[in-house]
């Protein structure tokens, strides 16, 4: 019982705290009650009624019978004329509980008419009385579906509304016939109370329902931001019209340019705020990547791989396509280029006592997208070119490779300096003003040949070709 206490005072309470919803989700329910089974049943009790008093009448010989066919008109051209007069004017939804309300009433006053009609036009002593009977049954029904059914946020409010109402039904039978309302007292009484009752447990259902509903829609709304943060925004589209996940991302066999972006000595840092600079550049980094996205066809300016602690991998040309005409080359190298211009803008936010640089490699071969077999099915991609790319951002840390690249540092007069190296395909792919940033190591070279240098993974290369930068 405490319980269920407490489960009513938290859907009070959430109603209060978002009350303008949930007026709108009674004005909604109030609206459809009109339009569809509700309120035929309610026209089609109110005909029926008419018509068996009607025939009633008309076989006892009251004159007046033919007028009670028209007690209900009001309540039945309501319901009736709603659909279409809302069909017209939509903005008089909002006003659909009143319209309730209205047809409650003029349903209750129509029942009072039919008690004028009856007892006007009663002839005799037996008749007035079989007729007084047969209207004392119905006395309660119709004070019940009178007050049992209201859309108001307030149960307060409904209470008052149901006391006016019984009141104006009281006042009418009165001036209807006095010793009627006399000798029917009880069943007004049983009538009201019986309709707060019924109006308690159709108020707390509605109640019920749009807490329910309103915070289903929350926990759904909140793993949607949950599950955004693990794949992308097309990827969720495709999941909400009920693909599979491993479907939302491409799994044949392409080609890209992979960039590994490292930190240079990055063990060597020791600050508080480590983590944080290294999360906040890679956020940057993934801003970058997602520049032009698009998702029919699948288009970005990268896409992120993986993040390696210090590192960053990022692909482009797949799955994504790169934005715009260029070629694949220029594409992956003004991404770099943009890459290192966040870094350093990150490094000078970090304010670190010493220069922080990076390395990057960039490698051109195939690719292939997966999913992880089971657990979390994240996607993935493996192929030659992130081993080669990975090679060629390490190969810096070939003493060989590392003074012939500080050796143009120095000569740029350059003490710390930042390195982009790509791989030979990748730099004769690229346009003239790209590929005119970069210097050529050849490895075939007497200083190289003699030492049998030869390039790791990608032994037909030839050549390596890198970029000095600040």
């Amino acid at each position: 019982m405490v319980r269920n206490l407490s489960s009513d005072n938290k859907f009070s309470a959430y109603c209060k705290e978002h009350l303008v919803d949930f007026k709108n989700q009674l004005k909604d329910e109030a609206s459809n009650a009109l339009v569809s089974w509700p309120g035929k049943i309610a026209t089609i009790l109110l005909v029926v009624a008419s018509v068996i008093t009607f025939l009633v009448q008309y076989s006892s010989g009251n004159p007046l019978a033919v007028y009670t066919l028209f007690a209900y008109s009001a309540p039945i051209l309501i319901i009736t004329l709603y659909p279409v007069v809302t069909l017209i004017f939509s903005s008089l939804e909002r006003f659909s509980p009143f319209v309730i309300d209205v047809v409650c009433i003029s349903g209750m006053l129509g029942f009072c008419i039919t008690i004028f009609l009856i007892f006007e036009g009663s002839t005799t002593d037996l008749q007035l009385a079989d007729n007084t009977l047969m209207l004392q049954g119905q006395i309660a029904f119709v004070l019940v579906c009178g007050t049992a059914f209201a859309f108001h946020h307030s149960y307060q409010l409904t209470v008052i509304r149901n006391a006016a109402f019984s009141i104006l039904i009281v006042f009418a039978m009165y001036l209807i016939n006095p010793e009627f309302l006399f000798f029917n007292q009880l069943p007004i009484v049983e009538g009201f109370f019986l309709g707060l009752m019924i109006n308690w447990v159709f108020h707390s259902g509605i109640r019920t329902r749009f807490y329910l509903k309103s915070t289903d829609a929350d926990a759904r709304q909140h793993l949607y931001n949950q599950l955004s943060k693990l794949v992308y925004p097309h990827q969720l589209e495709r999941i909400k019209l009920g693909d599979e996940l491993e479907s939302t991302m491409p799994l044949k066999e392409g080609k890209a340019i992979i960039n590994v972006f490292d930190v240079l000595r990055s063990s060597e840092i020791k600050h508080e705020r480590t983590q944080e600079f290294f999360m906040g550049l890679f956020q940057t980094f993934l801003q970058i990547c997602m520049q032009g996205y698009e998702h029919n066809p699948l288009r970005s300016q990268a896409f992120r791989l993986k993040e390696t602690g210090d590192g960053f991998i990022s692909s482009v040309g797949y799955p994504f396509l790169p934005v715009g005409s260029r070629s694949l080359a220029d594409s992956a190298v003004s991404a770099a280029l943009t890459m290192f211009e966040a870094f350093n803008a990150e490094v000078a936010k970090f304010n670190y006592s010493r220069p922080i640089k990076a390395a990057m490699g960039l490698a051109y071969n195939s690719v292939q997208g997966t999913f992880q077999s089971g657990g979390i099915r994240s996607y993935d991609l493996f192929g030659d070119a992130l081993i080669q790319a990975s090679k060629y951002e390490e190969i810096r840390k070939q003493p060989l490779i590392w003074d012939i690249i500080a050796a143009k540092a120095e000569e740029l007069q350059l003490e710390h300096f930042n390195i982009l190296i790509a791989q030979e395909v990748v730099y004769n792919s690229l346009s003239p003003a790209y590929r005119d940033l970069f210097c050529e190591i050849d490895l075939n070279a007497n200083s190289l040949a003699m030492e049998n240098f030869k390039m790791m993974y990608d032994h037909d290369a030839k050549y390596i070709y890198y970029h000095v930068l600040e």
